[in-house]
């Protein structure tokens, strides 16, 4: 059973998971350089990030790696091979710069000059590699997965179209033969016309 998909569709299963592995090294970098709970929650506010819910955000990457398995699974290898490998590379740390830049200039109105070099930036920007590998990774063994399950369906026999079985059995076998209103039974034949 193949369906046509589109390449992006499968970039979605690519996508998910590199904006999954940023996130990830985004809230990795700010628990690795600010432990404290408080002072964490506290430095996010004020940098901009307090818009940030996990839930939504990771319900979106599970979508897009779900379309896009699906994607792969159902249309074959010709519909695309996923994003490149320079991708999950470049895409992330460049992903995480930009975000970084835009919630401070969101939150303070002004262009953050010196947000490069604060220690949740840099610990953010060097994580993004290391993630964003574990994350191509997956993505590999994700598709290898979505090509065996896609070829394990394309070697099921095809299914024979449902028939439907049609039972004829007479209605006088079913429902007891009464006389309507209980006048008494007479044959089948034309109306009864009174003489005059």
């Amino acid at each position: 059973m193949r369906l046509a998909a589109g390449p992006r569709l499968t970039w979605s299963l690519s996508l998910g998971l590199i904006v999954a592995g940023s996130l990830a090294a985004h809230t990795l970098a700010y628990r690795l350089t600010v432990p404290d709970p408080e002072r964490r929650h506290h430095l996010l506010e004020a940098s901009g990030h307090g818009y940030l819910d996990p839930a939504p955000l990771s319900s979106l990457c599970v979508t897009l790696v779900v379309v896009g398995f699906l994607a792969r699974a159902l249309g074959g290898r010709a519909a695309g091979s996923g994003a490149p490998s320079w991708v999950f590379a470049l895409l992330p740390p460049l992903a995480f710069a930009f975000q970084e830049h835009l919630e401070r200039l969101i939150h303070n109105g002004a262009f953050p000059h010196a947000a490069a070099l604060e220690p949740t930036f840099l610990a953010g920007l060097l994580l993004q590699l290391p993630l964003a590998l574990a994350a191509f990774g997956v993505a590999r063994a994700l598709v290898a997965g979505a090509d065996a399950l896609g070829e394990a369906l394309a070697a099921l026999p095809p299914r024979a179209p449902a028939v439907e079985l049609a039972l004829v059995v007479p209605v006088s076998a079913v429902l007891p033969r009464r006389p309507a209103l209980g006048l008494p039974r007479v044959p089948r034949g034309p109306p009864f016309l009174p003489s005059r």
